[in-house]
């Protein structure tokens, strides 16, 4: 099996490092909304700071991700994440800080530790054997998924049973143990100090798999913002939108899991945008759909779709750019996933007001269609331009 040939020491580690590293990230959403709900910030000081956080990692990822290029991984990955967990600590022991403090420091400990998904992403190009790193880059992948998963009931137990600020402690100490982890890893360092803009032009160049990350995201956050309404207006109890997104991000895991056990025929550049067409298939059959297990059973599949998705646009982006520009690529596509997600939330609120559930989530799948097919035609449209050879 793939896994088993995976798991070294230093794989174990920097799987930990990157579950550490995540859970934060995951949490800080919710965490932010039960602070200002247990605050004087209120639901919108709380929705105020998720936003800065939010926008401060989609800028600070590529951004901080471009220094990896010429300096030492473990150095500056540390420091990132160093200065977020000084964030979240303020956050969790000053008593009362005031609105736009708590709003800076949730934008500080976004942007600082943003470059770390994209650089931990390229270490595991070093660490795990060659034949493995598609199974690597699905671990990584189940581990994020993992930590969605995991994090609303951590934020929900902490922030109810305990205290508003207290999810915050346990993301200080969940990014101090990743900090310090790090350091049991080899060093990975740039190549050169040369050639700064040339490297990042050629880094745009792969701006179909950075859409497909928007899109995929646009997708997914449509469906998730949308389907206690959709339920509703199906005349089904709204509270099964809970469990029905768990079995969605429980999905998403096996999905990623069963990806990495094998290699799979076909390229991961046709594998991505196959699965992306049959995830808005899905979605598209969710918005009609009637009953909620059918909703619930055509979630499912898509969250099997979304794990391969992720994973597939993580390797072509990985073909497609020399490595001393992976972290700014990776960095790049988790920006993009952000900049999906704020989009779709804020077309989600306008159309909910001026349409039905059902048609919202329409309006989501062709729009994602539309993303995907320009993708697919600017490859094809390369491909013939290429010279041939002889």
């Amino acid at each position: 099996m793939a896994y088993r040939g995976l798991f070294t020491k230093h794989v174990s580690i920097w799987a930990a490092v990157v579950m550490a590293s995540r859970l934060p990230v995951a949490m800080a959403p919710l965490a932010f909304l039960f602070y200002g709900r247990g605050t004087d910030a209120g639901y919108s000081g709380g929705a105020a700071m998720a936003a800065a956080y939010a926008i401060a990692e989609a800028i600070g990822a590529p951004l901080l991700s471009t220094r990896l290029r010429t300096r030492p991984y473990r150095r500056e990955i540390a420091s990132g994440l160093g200065l977020s967990a000084v964030a979240f600590a303020l956050l969790t022991f000053l008593s009362a800080p005031g609105t736009v403090l708590a709003v800076a420091l949730a934008a500080v400990a976004g942007a600082a530790a943003a470059a770390a998904p994209g650089a931990l992403r390229t270490m595991a190009e070093d660490l795990a054997p060659r034949k493995h790193i598609h199974t690597a880059l699905s671990l990584e992948s189940t581990l994020n998924m993992a930590a969605w998963a995991a994090s609303p009931a951590l934020v929900s137990v902490l922030a109810l049973g305990v205290g508003p600020q207290t999810p915050f402690l346990l993301a200080t100490l969940a990014t101090l143990a990743a900090t310090a982890s790090l350091w049991l890893l080899p060093d990975k360092a740039g190549t050169t100090g040369e050639g700064q803009r040339a490297p990042l032009k050629q880094a745009l160049t792969a701006w179909p798999v950075y859409v497909t990350s928007i899109a995929a995201m646009y997708l997914l956050a449509s469906i998730e913002l949308t389907l206690p309404a959709l339920l509703e207006h199906r005349d089904l109890p709204v509270t099964y939108s809970g469990p029905i997104l768990t079995g969605f991000a429980l999905a998403s895991i096996v999905g990623g899991l069963v990806y990495g056990a094998r290699t799979w025929p076909g390229r991961v550049e046709r594998q991505s945008t196959v699965l992306l067409l049959v995830m808005i298939a899905g979605v598209a059959a969710t918005a009609l759909a009637s009953t909620w297990p059918a909703i619930a059973g055509l979630l499912a599949l898509t969250g099997l779709l979304q794990a391969v998705v992720l994973i597939t646009r993580n390797l072509t982006l990985r073909e497609e750019l020399p490595s001393d520009l992976h972290p700014f690529g990776y960095s790049a596509l988790y920006a993009g996933s952000g900049i999906g997600y704020g989009l779709s939330a804020a077309a989600t609120g306008l159309l909910l007001t001026a349409t039905t559930p059902d048609t919202v989530v329409l309006i989501a799948t062709g729009t994602t269609l539309v993303l995907t097919a320009a993708t697919w035609l600017r490859r094809k449209t390369s491909e013939v331009k290429k010279p041939v050879a002889g």
